[in-house]
């Protein structure tokens, strides 16, 4: 009995660590592609690519190495028109501060709305999405209901 309830545990915990230490944003790197944007798990590779097409529109993009991201969701638009002239999704290293890099002073009157984010897939609109507290609930009433019977 306290075999089976000691397994299931650290089974539990072994996948409970994986979803705590890996971040998935939303990549994409267009207006258009931004519509259908892929889950992506963070990583340095993937944080250094979105630096990239940063650095292609906004001045003082450093190159930065850490085990810790947020999710950025970025949206260049002309002010004349409010079109988009250039979206951005993807995983960034909290100390680049995204947000808050200057524009090249060619791009110095697009309109910038940018948010970063710290939780799973938060850079993109969640609307018909099932959170993952949803999850940690019924994971929760589940091993309630598993200990009950066990016990």
């Amino acid at each position: 009995m306290l075999n089976k309830t000691l397994i299931f545990s650290v089974l539990f915990a072994f996948i409970c660590v994986q979803y705590a230490t890996s971040l998935s944003c939303y990549t994409c790197e267009n207006a258009i592609n931004c519509k259908n944007a892929t889950k992506t798990t963070c990583t340095n590779a993937i944080a250094t690519v979105t630096s990239n097409h940063l650095g292609v529109y906004n001045d003082n993009v450093t190159h930065l190495n850490s085990l810790r991201f947020d999710c950025l969701a970025l949206k260049y638009t002309y002010p004349n028109n409010n079109s988009i002239s250039y979206q951005l999704h993807g995983c960034v290293h909290p100390d680049l501060h995204a947000c808050n890099l200057a524009l090249k002073h060619k791009y110095s009157s697009w309109k910038k709305t940018c948010k970063l984010c710290s939780g799973d897939n938060c850079n993109k609109n969640p609307a018909g999405k099932m959170s993952s507290s949803v999850f940690t609930i019924v994971a929760t009433v589940l091993g309630l209901v598993l200990a009950k019977i066990y016990a």
